[in-house]
């Protein structure tokens, strides 16, 4: 299953953040759960939200200035490979370099560190697994079997009037 094009790379840019989402909340509150239990009774878990905002903010621009011509490039370079596994890696490579030069340009993490292996982790996780995502959303499409269509209707009518 291809995911080219760009209304593709946008939904798939939009999967990136909800992937984002979906593996930051739990780490944060586990983050949170270790510092400091009482915290989560009093403000730490509105604190916890607040700071989950505040990426998603931060990633939504690069992930839309940067990750969005990034993507239509990676498919467009991956188009004649037909291995999944290609792709959903390239695009967690990408995603993982990425997200550390950005990080790194920004000033945010040095290039060597375990900040940057988080940022790294980050972009893998967020780029290698909506790539995954969309093809999997795919490849469901793809298996499901398809509504009849108006001629095939009019086809079992006219079957069942000549038999």
């Amino acid at each position: 299953m291809t995911v080219r094009g760009p209304a593709a790379i946008a939904a798939l840019c939009v999967r990136c953040l909800v992937v984002l989402v979906a593996v930051n909340v739990p780490v944060i509150f586990a983050v949170q759960l270790v510092r400091d239990p009482s915290a989560l009774a009093g403000q730490g878990w509105s604190q916890g939200i607040a700071f989950l905002c505040y990426v998603l903010l931060v990633a939504t621009i690069p992930v839309a200035l940067i990750g969005f011509p990034a993507g239509v490039v990676i498919a467009h370079l991956l188009r004649r490979s037909r291995r999944e596994a290609v792709h959903v890696g390239a695009f967690a490579v990408v995603g993982a370099t990425l997200s550390v030069a950005i990080c790194v340009v920004l000033g945010v993490v040095e290039l060597v560190g375990p900040h940057s292996l988080l940022a790294a982790l980050e972009g893998a996780v967020g780029a290698g697994g909506a790539r995954w995502w969309s093809g999997w959303t795919l490849r469901r499409r793809a298996t499901r079997p398809s509504a009849p269509t108006d001629e095939d209707v009019e086809d079992a009518i006219l079957d069942g009037a000549q038999g």
